[in-house]
């Protein structure tokens, strides 16, 4: 059976008949004894590969790959470990700024003993700033600045949500942004107040806006460092390219220091990254967005989506419900009204360009294809793969739409996690009916739409394998609730790699090149110290990436 699965990849790769085999130039590289998942359903398991110029030659048995080595081939022997096709993590976000890791404190005093140790390190007077807080780390799961107040009375402290939708200031802060009673809530935002209208240093959406313009941005050798730590961090993920939702304007330091590695080839990961997607952009904009998409056909940095926000957070209670939140007659916040976002998803649709709508509640995942309904009538039907990004809470109806459109549902694994905000705060404000079908990822492959799997980075951590975990097991790292919440929607093992592979190399117009382990495609794929298909799902955060090769070069070795 093995050898009718692999025949059809081996013959092709055998050289033109009447050519002597020595005609054929010797690979690079060959990795032998291994237990290969190449995701390719005409060839599923291979024992080696070989590599020359950063593609695969050949992907096939121990015996035949080892014939091809040259004198200068070098050989690695993966001693019988489970390779698999190098990880893309199709929603990640890549963080500019240093700041203070808030992630898992748990409490506000916690929150504040990290503030001060950052702050520690900084001139006097300098902003305090920090990311990773979730409702759950305050009492009555409400933030309010009397918490940073009497920690920091003389220095300014912006601290931002887990999710990035809500920020806590200081009223140091809020005094130098001057936000007071009389500030008016912004456009897509909204400023929590308290008694008389006294803001409580909560600010959603684009209110944190207001504020956050007056921390100073990181240089351009700041980002270059960032750049390098965070994709060094990402090749020991096994990650080996990342759909960048940023949604940054092309140009400034990020995009000069991306677009001057892509030129002197000193990549470590490939990268799809997103323009901005604004409903009322001009003519300029869109020509230099589709312009971009020619100058950069990668394989290494590539454009050609488009990024919007249609809602916010649960957590927040800004993302956009059809019914209120539980207890309350909330439903959300909307970014635009239909009919605008419909005329702009027309207008990058008929530019060419794809794209991502941020929608997490029911109300903003329909209108997002809504939209692209409307871009499909006019416009006419072609491969545009639009995509949704995040569809934690959809409608049942909406489900099959996906694949009847063609739209992408871009999910993230770890999302599913139950974490304490999750079963405090984020269940809780859903209720039990649509918490139950909350971040469900067997929905979407049962109604065959195309999935692909992502982190948010840095929202939640970009490790891969604890998110096939969560995926599987809809439970903590610590292993509860026993059984998963919510177990209905847990996927396989499998069915968890195709999306972090081949759905995800589909979602970005990559799928002729990477997301499987295939000759011609790229040399990029994943060492393992376990074999994660055979693991009890239990215990999969044991496995461990102990190799990742992209373009056939060694980006991280354990």
């Amino acid at each position: 059976m093995r050898l009718r699965f692999l025949l059809p990849a081996v013959c092709g790769l055998l050289p033109a008949r009447g050519l002597p085999a020595q005609a054929v130039e010797a690979p690079d590289a060959i990795y032998v004894n291994a237990r290969i998942w190449t995701g390719d359903s005409l060839a599923p398991a291979a024992q080696a590969l070989a590599v020359r110029d950063g593609r695969l030659v050949r992907v096939g048995y121990d015996a035949e790959v080892r014939a091809m080595a040259g004198a200068s081939t070098r050989v690695v022997d993966l001693g019988g470990r489970r390779v698999v096709p190098g990880f893309i993590d199709a929603h990640w976000h890549l963080p500019t700024a240093s700041r203070a890791d808030l992630v898992g404190a748990g409490t506000v005093q916690e929150i504040v003993k990290r503030l001060q140790r950052w702050a520690s390190r900084l001139p006097k007077g300098a902003w305090v700033v920090g990311r990773g807080w979730t409702p759950s780390d305050f009492p009555q799961n409400a933030a309010h600045k009397r918490y940073l107040d009497d920690a920091f009375p003389n220095q300014p402290v912006l601290i931002t949500d887990r999710d990035g939708h809500q920020s806590l200031a200081n009223s140091v802060a809020l005094r130098l942004a001057r936000v007071a009673a009389a500030t008016t809530d912004p456009a897509q935002g909204v400023i929590e107040r308290g008694a008389g209208g006294e803001p409580t240093g909560l600010l959603k959406e684009s209110a944190s806006g207001l504020v956050s313009r007056l921390v100073p941005p990181p240089t351009r050798a700041d980002i270059a460092r960032r750049i390098h730590e965070e994709t060094q961090a990402a090749a020991s993920f096994g990650i080996t390219m990342v759909h960048e939702a940023s949604r940054r304007a092309p140009s400034g330091d990020v995009f000069e220091v991306l677009a001057d590695a892509a030129k002197a080839d000193t990549m470590r990961l490939r990268w799809y990254v997103s323009v901005p997607f604004d409903p009322n952009a001009t003519r300029a904009q869109l020509a230099r967005y589709v312009q971009l998409t020619r100058q950069y056909t990668g394989p290494w940095l590539r454009y050609g989506i488009a990024k919007g926000m249609l809602d916010g957070t649960v957590d927040a209670q800004t993302a956009a419900m059809l019914e209120p939140y539980a207890n309350t007659d909330a439903t959300g916040l909307p970014f635009w009204p239909a009919s605008t976002l419909n005329r702009g998803v027309v207008r990058y649709d008929s530019a060419g360009l794809q794209v991502e709508l941020h929608a997490i509640g029911d109300k903003a995942v329909r209108m997002a294809l809504d939209a692209y309904a409307a871009a499909r009538r006019a416009n006419g039907a072609r491969d545009s793969r639009h995509r949704v990004e995040h569809i934690e809470v959809p409608s049942p109806r909406d489900l099959p739409r996906f694949r009847q459109l063609g739209v992408i549902a871009s999910t993230q694994a770890i999302f599913a996690t139950p974490d304490v905000t999750t079963l405090t705060n984020y269940a809780p404000l859903l209720g039990p009916t649509r918490a139950a079908l909350s971040n469900n990822f067997k929905q979407f492959d049962d109604a065959g739409a195309r999935q692909a799997f992502g982190s948010d980075y840095p929202v939640f951590p970009m490790d891969v394998i604890r998110g096939i975990y969560t995926a599987v097991t809809r439970m903590t790292p610590e292993g509860t609730p026993k059984g998963g919440w919510y177990p209905a929607g847990r996927i396989s093992v499998e069915a968890a790699l195709r999306h972090y592979t081949r759905d995800a190399a589909y979602a970005g117009f990559m799928e002729k090149d990477a997301g499987m382990l295939r000759a011609g495609y790229l040399a990029d794929f994943v060492v393992l110290s376990e074999d994660l298909l055979a693991v009890p799902p239990e215990q999969l955060l044991r496995v461990q990436v102990v190799r990742t090769v992209v373009g056939g070069r060694e980006a991280y070795v354990r």
